[in-house]
């Protein structure tokens, strides 16, 4: 859920149209990065008020799953309010460029999928050959060979002994890995 951005001014007067400006780039902003949960953006301005301008600062902090993105931009130049809004467009083209690049690397994470424990008994069994077949709780008919079980001796398995397994598919139909015996 994304809430509107916290926005305050430091050193400033409260400005609807900066205000305005940095709710439109925030909205610009969720389109990179659609899982934004919020934003806090500071303006600023130094107390000291020189002759040729003053110096405009914005800090963003998007707050996003995994660690928050923070950003500074600072500009000095003579019209204040193209100050202002050139500080703030800045500010939001660094934010975005930065969470297009998290985003990337996010994107890389490759989680593995596991197929689910199934529960079956040992149905045919070919003990010199090293092989055999589980018959799963649901009917099915599934191959597996001696490398695969886990716990329990090949040499001691017997027929009708209950074992878990995850079931995976091959070159040749599905196949037993991670057998276990139960007791």
């Amino acid at each position: 859920m994304t809430s509107l951005p916290v926005i305050s001014f430091r050193n400033l007067d409260h400005s609807t149209a900066v205000e305005q400006h940095v709710v439109q780039r925030f909205d610009e902003l969720k389109k990179y990065h659609p899982r934004i949960v919020g934003c806090d953006a500071v303006i600023g301005a130094p107390r000291k008020r020189q002759q040729s301008g003053r110096e405009f600062e914005v800090h963003l902090t998007i707050k996003v799953p995994g660690p928050d993105v923070h950003i500074h931009e600072s500009i000095g130049r003579s019209t204040a309010v193209e100050d202002v809004n050139l500080a703030v467009h800045r500010a939001f083209d660094a934010a975005r460029r930065v969470l297009k690049k998290q985003k990337q690397k996010m994107g890389r994470v490759e989680v593995k999928q596991h197929s689910p424990i199934l529960h079956g008994h040992v149905d045919r069994l070919f003990q010199g050959e090293g092989y055999g077949f589980i018959r799963a709780d649901d009917g099915s008919e599934v191959y597996f060979e001696r490398d695969n079980l886990t716990t329990g001796d090949w040499d001691k398995l017997v027929i009708d002994a209950k074992v878990r397994f995850r079931e995976v598919i091959g070159e040749k139909g599905p196949f037993a890995t991670n057998v276990a015996v139960q007791s």
